[in-house]
């Protein structure tokens, strides 16, 4: 199975537009450091805890030792937060089929350096409709309110994928 690891942001836009629930029908293996687990805000921790505590979602806690590896990494990578480190740091330790989800742009480039294959949010949206978990309609509706939310989606492909769901 595939282990897929997310960075808080990619719950935040989930839990934004309404799709947590949807995201975790998609057949992986879901994970998430507690460092990044505890960046999702108060209100919405709940809903993100559920799926912890119900096996749905992996959450990641680290060692004192693991810990002052995730603080070095954050001192080479000095654009990266702990939160962003302690993903990357665990990114690394898991299968070469371990993937990272992330929209954060510093992350991305960091872990694709390091040749870790890394998805966003977009990417949950192709998934979700190849697997008939929506529909491109409902994809549609849920891309354009998230682009409300999130200024720092990638224009040119939302655009492009707003186009080509339109019509279903």
């Amino acid at each position: 199975m595939i282990i897929l690891v997310n960075d808080a942001n990619i719950f935040i836009d989930l839990l934004e537009i309404d799709l947590l629930e949807s995201f975790f029908q998609l057949q992986y293996e879901f994970h998430v450091t507690d460092l990044a687990a505890a960046e999702v805000q108060d209100d919405d921790v709940s809903k993100l805890r559920y799926f912890i505590e119900n096996d749905f979602l992996f959450q990641k806690s680290f060692s004192y030792e693991e810990l002052e590896m995730i603080q070095s990494l954050e001192a080479t990578h000095q654009r990266l937060s702990i939160a962003d480190c302690s993903c990357l740091f665990y990114v690394r330790g898991l299968s070469v089929s371990a993937k990272l989800l992330t929209g954060d742009a510093v992350l991305r480039k960091t872990a694709e350096r390091e040749h870790i294959t890394v998805h966003g949010i977009l990417w949950i949206f192709d998934e979700l409709i190849k697997l008939e978990v929506i529909t491109k309609v409902q994809a549609h509706e849920k891309l354009s309110l998230l682009i409300t939310k999130n200024s720092r989606l990638p224009a040119a492909e939302c655009k492009k994928r707003l186009k080509e769901w339109k019509q279903g």
